[in-house]
């Protein structure tokens, strides 16, 4: 099963330089995956990152920001880089859905967390967003205002038995 969750960011910056975090309980998003396709922890065989995604969901300003920076993932104490994102057009990602290169590191941080739901813990992971370059740059009197979300899909494994009927 693929499964997917996503992280809001509300972005209202005077700022070129930004962080903005945001916190996903990943057992109870496996839990969701799992139940939303009929299934429930006793049928899970793993589970494993497989892409990230981001897109703008609302901005409505007189001018375009192109911003660049990080997406950074961080579980049991561990911060790793797990999307790099650069020269993006606010504009341009609006209502889009776009795919991001995934960072060895972090995704190791993501799948050490499901790897630990398959061991009966329950994960809570944050999410930071990074920016550090903003052109224009935003000011007081010209602050850049959006909302984005980032996607995480999530392929799950289930055990499942099948009936082979037997002709003879």
């Amino acid at each position: 099963l693929t499964g997917e969750t996503s992280a809001d960011f509300s972005q209202n910056e005077t700022t070129a330089q930004w962080s903005e975090p945001a916190v996903i309980d990943m057992a109870q998003e496996i839990r969701d995956i799992l139940e939303d396709n009929g299934y429930d922890e006793d049928d899970l065989e793993d589970a494993k990152l497989t892409s990230c995604s981001y897109g703008v969901t609302q901005f409505g300003q007189a001018h375009d920001w192109t911003i660049s920076g990080t997406i950074t993932v961080t579980y049991n104490g561990n911060t790793q880089t797990l999307v790099d994102y650069a020269s993006q057009s606010v504009q341009g990602a609006l209502g889009e859905k776009i795919s991001a290169p995934l960072v060895a590191a972090g995704v190791d941080v993501v799948n050490g967390a499901l790897q630990d739901f398959l061991d009966g813990q329950n994960p809570v992971l944050t999410f930071t967003i990074n920016n550090g370059a903003t052109t224009p740059s935003p000011s007081v009197e010209d602050p850049m205002i959006f909302d984005w979300r980032a996607w995480l899909a999530i392929q799950v494994i289930i055990n499942q038995g099948v009936e082979v009927f037997d002709p003879f």
